[in-house]
């Protein structure tokens, strides 16, 4: 929701790199005195972490622009999904029975979401969400693989700051980069700074290192169903009935 906010007035990846700098910063206040026993491995995983997170905020923040904060929120976590699916792919084994009704429930509830006065619309919002979503199933299968050969959160730390370069990066060749302005602005970038990337993004290499990368997966349903309840309350999005009936069925695949 701050994030859709936020891209009224501000660049995507201005919006990101300076998001992901604070949130290195504020990690470098707490951590700062274990960076003196990185080594290679926290480096290089934090480096591919940063870039894989990169690019699914990428695809999150474009499709953000043209659809809302619930739809695209919901379609993002149907990662859960396709976590189960690519391990299949991976470890060349067929997907069990229970993938195979997730995998068509989702389907049926994109479908659903899409249906906007009686009629079916899927336009670009819709192919960023879907695109966020396997992206974000494959980052969290090398997140997975990453924190059990490596301090995770010394992989987070650096993860940080590589979204943080990246973004400001491509914000200087593709942007005109700007401060945010007002206290509004500031509260709402700070949030995502703290709270998204220092603790979610970062903490979660932390978190994969003791569950499987399926399991990981399954906690995905909560931000939809998060999103869904604050997009209505501040953002004013309405959900018709089939749009309510599409996103039970995503949470349900989701869920099983």
């Amino acid at each position: 929701m701050f994030s859709k906010i936020m891209l009224k007035t501000m660049g995507q990846f201005t919006l990101l790199g300076i998001r992901s700098l604070l949130a290195f910063a504020v990690l470098l206040l707490f951590f700062g005195k274990q960076l003196k026993n990185v080594t290679k491995k926290e480096l290089t995983g934090g480096l591919l972490l940063g870039i894989a997170y990169f690019t699914v905020m990428f695809f999150e923040l474009n499709g953000l622009k043209y659809t809302e904060s619930s739809t695209m929120s919901l379609l993002e976590n149907s990662a859960v999904v396709f976590v189960p699916v690519f391990m299949s792919v991976f470890t060349r084994s067929l997907p069990e029975k229970k993938t195979v009704i997730k995998v068509l429930l989702a389907l049926a509830g994109v479908i659903l979401l899409r249906f906007k006065g009686g009629t079916l619309s899927f336009g670009r919002g819709e192919f960023f969400g879907i695109a966020a979503a396997m992206l974000y199933a494959l980052a969290i299968i090398l997140t997975k693989r990453l924190s059990s050969k490596a301090d995770p959160l010394l992989c987070g730390v650096f993860q940080a700051g590589t979204m943080g370069v990246l973004g400001i990066i491509f914000a200087l060749f593709f942007e005109t980069p700007a401060l945010p302005r007002g206290g509004a602005q500031w509260g709402a970038i700070i949030y995502l700074a703290v709270i998204c990337s220092s603790f979610g993004f970062t903490f979660q290499p932390l978190a994969q290192r003791g569950t499987t990368a399926e399991r990981a997966g399954t906690f995905c349903a909560l931000s939809p169903v998060s999103a869904s309840i604050l997009g209505a309350v501040f953002l004013r999005e309405m959900m018709t009935v089939p749009n309510i009936i599409g996103a039970a069925l995503v949470l349900c695949s989701i869920l099983i």
